[in-house]
């Protein structure tokens, strides 16, 4: 597809528009299983991830040093994790690729491979670690830019990240650098070019793919996100229509559907989401849905499969901590522990997702001031986020500053009236109560 002008991130908006005429969490600004190398491989893999698998285990009992056969175990293994949810393939690509590595160093699909296994487990240094690594291996190939950029993001260097974007996006103007970009202009506020260039990276994908079929669901989430549930429906119906079974799909309905009130509909989209791709986030969205429906026993079931889903993910080499404690401060004020915790996530991924959620449980822990500073920090990209700016208003809440609290809660609701199930009420609740 010939591009003749490929669109800059940072230039002002007023022009931009000319030009275009463009994160297992749970939070509402996360990106499910971004198309990074995995997702982009997956558009021109072989028919069969099984054959792929089958085929590269037999020509490594034929020969354990090839090389070759490793790295296609590993990527095909990081296909098989994406799309079956099961984090034990992600431990065997684990081993294939660094098996690769032992071979030959220079190998860069094997480096591209634990770059994305880094991401995927959400150890963004390492991941930065390998690409940096692969790069210097190979300057100009566009998979470990996908990396770099993924792991920036996740660290709070936005600057260094939206370069990396933007070197991406010229070089290679395909459907994960306009999903990447679209997110970066999504962080930086400016929702209606995210939505552009998410339909962009729509129209790049190859009609009926799971790359495709992620991008609408992303795109039908910037439309939920802005408060159009009509034009998010739409999405996440002709998604649905192109891939029935689809999981991402299938929740991003549900979500919909959840947000318009229509509660009863959502439930079987979920059920068919954890059947087919069993993510943690879904069932704890699940239990938002039941809990609401006035079924408590089935919102407890829900969130004990989320936590044995999350421990599979931790004894395969994942980093939940940021997860669990966004739940556990959720679902009850926290304790010291849970505060320690959301001090480490936060540590290890220091961008505005990270602040969002350690200021949300120092929040509920009763640590107002500290959470107020944390939240404050969380806005500093201008985000426009209705989850985002609720917790911002619950942290100024918290610390007395009534009229920062106002503001927040305002906008997340202007922003989005229907942002969620269980917190949009309290949003109302606490603007009617601070006014």
């Amino acid at each position: 597809m010939k591009i003749p002008h490929l669109p800059k991130l940072f230039l002002p908006a007023a022009v931009a528009v000319g030009v275009l005429a463009v994160g297992v969490t749970v939070l509402s600004l996360g990106r499910d299983a971004s198309p990074g190398s995995a997702s982009a491989r997956a558009a021109t893999a072989p028919r069969s991830t099984d054959g792929t698998i089958a085929r590269a285990q037999a020509a490594i009992a034929s020969d354990p040093r090839n090389a070759a056969a490793l790295t296609a175990l590993a990527s095909a293994s990081l296909d098989k994790a994406r799309t079956t949810g099961d984090p034990t393939w992600n431990t065997r690509a684990d081993a294939a690729a660094r098996r690769a590595i032992a071979v030959d160093p220079r190998n860069v699909g094997a480096l591209d491979a634990l770059g994305t296994l880094a991401l995927t487990r959400h150890e963004f240094r390492e991941a930065l670690g390998w690409s940096r690594t692969s790069l210097a291996v190979a300057s100009t190939r566009v998979g470990p830019l996908s990396v770099r950029a993924d792991a920036l993001i996740e660290l709070g260097r936005y600057a260094a990240a939206f370069e990396t974007i933007q070197r991406r996006l010229d070089v290679r103007p395909d459907l994960p650098s306009y999903s990447r970009a679209s997110y970066a202009l999504e962080l930086k506020g400016d929702r209606s070019r995210a939505i552009a260039l998410m339909r962009r990276a729509v129209e790049a994908g190859a009609p009926g793919s799971e790359p495709q079929v992620w991008a609408r669901v992303q795109l039908g989430l910037l439309r939920l996100g802005s408060g159009d549930t009509a034009g998010a429906e739409h999405e996440m119906r002709a998604a649905r229509a192109t891939r029935p079974t689809d999981a991402r799909a299938a929740a991003g309905l549900a979500r919909v559907l959840a947000a318009q009130g229509r509660l009863a509909g959502a439930v079987p989209l979920y059920e068919q989401a954890i059947t087919t791709l069993p993510l943690p986030e879904y069932p704890v969205a699940l239990a938002e849905i039941h809990q609401a429906l006035g079924q408590p026993e089935a919102a407890r079931n829900d969130i004990s499969l989320a936590r044995a889903m999350q421990r599979l993910l931790v004894a395969n080499g994942s980093n939940v901590d940021l997860d669990v404690s966004l739940i556990n401060a959720d679902l009850a004020p926290t304790s010291n522990a849970d505060v320690v915790r959301a001090r480490r996530a936060r540590a290890d991924r220091p961008g505005i997702i990270g602040d969002q959620v350690l200021g949300w449980v120092l929040t509920r822990a009763g640590r107002c001031v500290e959470a107020d500073r944390v939240a404050t920090r969380s806005l500093r990209l201008g985000t426009r986020d209705a989850l985002l700016f609720f917790h911002a208003g619950m942290a100024a809440a918290c610390a007395g500053d009534r009229e920062s609290a106002r503001t927040r809660l305002s906008a997340a609701l202007a922003l989005n009236p229907a942002f969620s199930v269980r917190w949009a009420p309290v949003a109302r609740h606490e603007l009617r109560r601070l006014s």
